[in-house]
């Protein structure tokens, strides 16, 4: 089946964010003034990015699509509803972005082109350089092409229904009761400073119970009642008509402190995760892993495995949040949400997957690491073909 109505989500370069800063300082009287070695490198991004765009629209112009071109920041939920295909023009950040307006499984399916990726000689040689300035660009893990490379070859495999979407899994985190848009990469759950504890107590017996005005105030009982001198709480707890001294069961919390707490997909655990001493994931996974950042054990002994894990598939990981504020970061720092103290947070697997048209080199990323899982019955014959 082909896609009649396509979505064109384009990034806003970085040029142009600097450019707008610098109008907006001159309406306002001021001077502002950046260096210049850097925004003629930012200039030059700008002008591929925009070649890029220009040629892609065209080429769907005559190709007869029915197009309708966003900038990503501007893109709603709307927007994405009226199409059949939504097709992001950037990098991974605006694949990344794109995807969370896809909140639903009967969404549109996804497709990134990168538009100025870098060359594996660029991933090669700029982490050092004779100039202090950075200016290394997106790798496209999550674009399916690049706009330099097989593009139109791509497109018009998608476009005519030949090749078929991957289904990844995305995180779903609800923050008191409130759902945000899934994850799918990586969520971080971090102090605002980065200098500050992040302090959490995540639930680790027995399944939780939803948080509700009534579970809130059972909680509360509870509270109150650990707080009892022991003898007392015996004496209620063999009383057989208070029944509600027993309904929550005892408090199974771990506590940490720490620099925060990060969860990932297995599309995510090759990026910030695998940094960190994480394990990359085959890419079909539907597990969820963890870590705590940076954790502080007593004697900065922690037993085995405490501190880094998996979910699996349909199980929730719970916290509560004990710092005076927080904020969820979903897939870098685009998307945020603040949490404050005594939020308790969900996070598991259970958002609906995304359909993502991927890259042979992604599919390799994730599977060539895992060399005993076997291949899994839903994967397709390229998945497991080194080109």
């Amino acid at each position: 089946m082909g896609y009649r109505r396509v979505l064109v989500l384009i990034k806003q370069t970085a040029f142009e964010a600097y450019t707008a800063q610098q109008r907006i300082a001159a309406a306002a009287g001021h001077t502002l003034s950046y260096e210049a070695v850097r925004m003629n490198r930012l200039r030059e991004r700008h002008d591929t990015h925009m070649m890029q765009v220009d040629r892609i629209t065209e080429w769907l112009t005559a190709r007869g699509v029915d197009m309708t071109s966003v900038m990503r920041d501007d893109a709603t939920q709307d927007h994405v509803r009226e199409a059949d295909l939504v097709l992001a023009l950037g990098g991974d950040g605006t694949t990344l972005i794109a995807s969370h307006l896809i909140r639903d499984r009967a969404g549109p399916p996804l497709l990134g082109v990168n538009t100025d990726r870098a060359s594996i000689n660029d991933l090669a040689t700029l982490y050092r350089s004779s100039e202090p300035v950075d200016m290394r660009r997106s790798t496209g893990h999550l674009c399916a092409t690049t706009a330099s490379g097989d593009m139109t070859k791509v497109l018009n495999e998608v476009l005519n229904g030949d090749v078929a979407p991957t289904e990844l899994a995305r995180i779903r985190c609800v923050v008191a009761g409130e759902e945000l848009a899934p994850a799918l990469n990586d969520v971080l759950i971090a102090h605002p400073s980065p200098g500050a504890v992040s302090r959490y107590s995540v639930h680790v017996g027995g399944a939780v119970p939803k948080y509700t005005d009534e579970y809130a105030a059972a909680e509360g009982r509870l509270n109150a009642q650990l707080a009892m001198p022991k003898s007392d709480l015996e004496k209620l707890q063999n009383d057989p008509t208070r029944t509600d001294v027993k309904k929550l069961g005892p408090p199974l919390w771990f506590h940490v402190r720490s620099s925060g707490l990060r969860a990932c997909t297995a599309s995510g655990s090759t990026a910030a995760m695998r940094s960190a001493g994480g394990e990359p994931m085959h890419y079909l996974s539907r597990r969820m892993q963890f870590m705590d950042r940076e954790p502080i054990y007593h004697d900065h002994a922690p037993p085995p495995s405490d501190g880094h894990g998996f979910y699996e598939d349909g199980k929730e990981m719970c916290l509560r949040w004990n710092s005076r504020v927080g904020t969820v970061y979903l897939d870098g720092a685009h998307v945020t949400h603040a949490v404050k103290m005594g939020d308790r947070v969900t996070l598991s697997t259970n958002a609906p997957p995304l359909r993502l048209f991927t890259s042979a080199w992604f599919r390799r990323n994730h599977a060539d690491r895992w060399p005993t899982l076997r291949k899994p019955d839903s994967a397709g014959e390229d998945d497991w073909i080194i080109e």
